[in-house]
């Protein structure tokens, strides 16, 4: 006795299963686009300076000109700042107190290479160098960045 015995399977639309595949791929794929542009951070608020300043009377022989002028970009939240400094572009970490900021430059060493000191009320500013044993003083003006 030969007997053909049809197994009974559940129909199976394969046509709305491969549909809701492609849409998932669809969707998985605009997700991961989507993930990989890059998100625009806000800027917070920054503070542009032009100072202009001249090194204190005891400051030895110098080769160059004795008034110097640096760019300064001060964040006002107190993250980092950034100073141009006769074409050398330097960050600094910023400490706000008041209207009187203090961006501090380090070397690759941790030590301190200069320590910039702005007085927002009267515009002084001040440029120490400790390994140099130099002082810069003069005034700055509010530039457009």
């Amino acid at each position: 006795m030969n007997t053909n015995k049809q197994i009974s399977s559940p129909h199976i639309n394969h046509q709305s299963t491969t549909s809701f595949f492609n849409t998932f791929r669809v969707i998985l794929i605009f997700l991961t686009g989507v993930s990989l542009i890059p998100i625009q951070t806000t800027k917070s608020d920054e503070l542009f300076l032009k100072c202009t300043g001249k090194f204190e009377i005891n400051r030895g022989e110098l080769i160059k000109p004795d008034w110097e002028t640096s760019y300064l970009t001060i964040n006002l939240h107190g993250l980092k700042s950034y100073i141009d400094d006769n074409g050398i572009k330097k960050t600094g970490m910023t400490m706000i107190k008041r209207e009187k900021y203090t961006i501090t430059h380090r070397d690759n060493s941790n030590r301190i290479s200069t320590k910039y000191k702005i007085d927002g009320i009267h515009g002084n500013y001040l440029v120490d160098y400790p390994q140099q044993n130099r002082t810069l003083i003069g005034t700055c003006q509010k530039g457009r960045g």
